[in-house]
């Protein structure tokens, strides 16, 4: 949970518009544009990280006071949502296309637990403080200081800087130098995975070397392998430093009271409530496309369709209240066999579910491709998991507390990210040198926004 929740902080940010001045021929659009990317993927990876990081690292009794303030938040959001009341105020007041109900709303939701749930104020301090770094990070980089990343995109890419900036603080505040090693960590391998999956789109889109000479290398896709290059580099860096590095050195909280109540939340938020949320986009797309009838029986497909999900995911209810309650024969007795039900259950729901989304339009080479892709990702992971035994692989290292100055950056990762800009610029000039005129969909961030190449 802890996973899904740090890594959804990214998806508010805009990227699409960046991805354009990297298609142009001019070089300093091209390198802004890896620059802006650098910033978003180390932004997306950095948050990721460090609430992960706190997951293995703060004590159960502590992360269990976060259980209530979360289901109070999600149950605001959902009001807000169904309610129209968040898209209604969006649109009064746009705010630069960001997302400040969300944050406005976390600070009322936590504002509420803390005063009714005395017990609970330390998460919903921690909720408060990221939501006022998001709105400091807004009302400095942009209200005051008129700094756009992507205009006339959204500028939650402000708040999301001010929000990492804040956790980094409390993390800092609370020693927990471990959360502040993996965020730092984070940043580095989001922000070089989101720039060498661009390197690679648009290397593809300009047919340089092998893809021009060899057909079968064309119109496969670009944009969605450099979506798939980011989260591998990305998932390969940030699951590096915690196998290797925080893994085998990091000490065990010595409070290690159940958190029963923060695990049913977790799996009620991972299970029926993000499958609702992705898979009914599938129903969407499947009517909008005429992909199955307006109705059956005098039934509409939608009513159809929301029928199944309710069947499913009452299922899914039962199952985790009678986990909660230690019940659930089909449960594994271990944690480690729970643990690896669960990762292969999320797994494959989302993979069939993405290919279900797409297979309509499979006929073509790039769409096909990609799904292929998917499956085979998850067929590797599938075979990782099921090969692991649950026992450590040797002698840990000596553990050292969170707190502990062992946790310190070391020199060569300082010396690593004040190479980046050499990095980007050397990726910006072979960007440039790999075709001579802007690619289709290129903007200019620097120049006359009327000679722009997009439509």
């Amino acid at each position: 949970m802890c996973g899904a929740v740090g890594w959804a902080f990214g998806g508010q940010m805009s990227y699409g518009r960046i991805i354009g001045y990297t298609a142009s021929a001019s070089l300093p659009d091209v390198f802004y544009g890896y620059a802006c990317l650098f910033v978003v993927g180390g932004l997306w990876a950095g948050i990721g990280s460090a609430v992960l990081a706190m997951a293995v690292t703060e004590s159960a009794s502590r992360l269990e006071r976060f259980a209530r303030p979360l289901v109070v938040l999600g149950v605001l959001w959902c009001a807000l949502s169904v309610s129209g009341i968040a898209s209604h105020l969006t649109d009064r007041w746009s705010l630069h296309d960001t997302d400040w109900v969300g944050a406005s709303s976390a600070m009322l939701a936590a504002g509420l637990c803390a005063v009714l749930i005395p017990a609970d104020r330390g998460a919903c301090g921690l909720i408060a403080v990221l939501a006022l770094g998001w709105w400091t990070g807004y009302l400095v980089l942009t209200a005051l200081l008129d700094l756009h990343m992507t205009p006339p995109r959204s500028d939650n890419w402000a708040g999301s800087l001010g929000l990492f900036v804040a956790l980094i603080v409390y993390l800092l505040k609370r020693r927990n130098r471990v959360a502040v090693t993996a965020a730092a960590w984070g940043v580095l391998a989001g922000g070089i995975g989101f720039v060498l999956g661009d390197l690679a789109n648009m290397l593809g889109r300009a047919r340089w070397g092998p893809v021009g000479r060899y057909g079968f290398l064309q119109g496969l896709d670009y944009w969605k392998w450099m979506e798939q290059s980011f989260g591998l580099v990305m998932g390969l860096g940030v699951g590096a430093v915690f196998l290797w590095r925080i893994a085998p050195r990091t000490s065990v909280p010595n409070d290690d009271s159940p958190n029963r109540r923060l695990r049913t939340v977790s799996l009620v938020l991972l299970l029926p409530v993000l499958m609702w949320l992705n898979l009914s986009k599938n129903v969407t797309n499947w009517t909008s496309r005429n992909h199955v009838p307006d109705e059956v029986l005098g039934i509409g497909s939608t009513t159809w369709f929301f029928i199944i999900g309710v069947l499913l995911a009452t299922a899914l209810m039962i199952a985790i209240l009678r986990q909660h309650r230690g019940v659930l024969a089909i449960s594994p007795g271990s944690d480690f066999g729970r643990a690896q039900l669960l990762f292969l259950s999320i797994l494959w729901v989302f993979t069939v579910g993405a290919s279900m989304q797409a297979l309509p339009a499979m006929s073509g080479r790039g769409t096909f491709l990609v799904q292929t892709s998917f499956w085979i990702t998850a067929g590797i992971c599938s075979v990782l998991v099921l090969a692991l035994t649950g026992q450590p692989a040797g002698e840990r290292a000596e553990s050292q507390p969170a707190s502990s100055d062992a946790w310190r950056l070391s020199r060569w990762y300082w010396t690593t990210l004040c190479a980046v800009p050499l990095l980007l610029l050397a990726i910006a000039w072979m960007t440039v040198a790999s075709h001579s005129e802007p690619l289709p969909g290129s903007h200019l961030r620097f120049s006359n926004p009327s000679v722009s190449t997009s439509p």
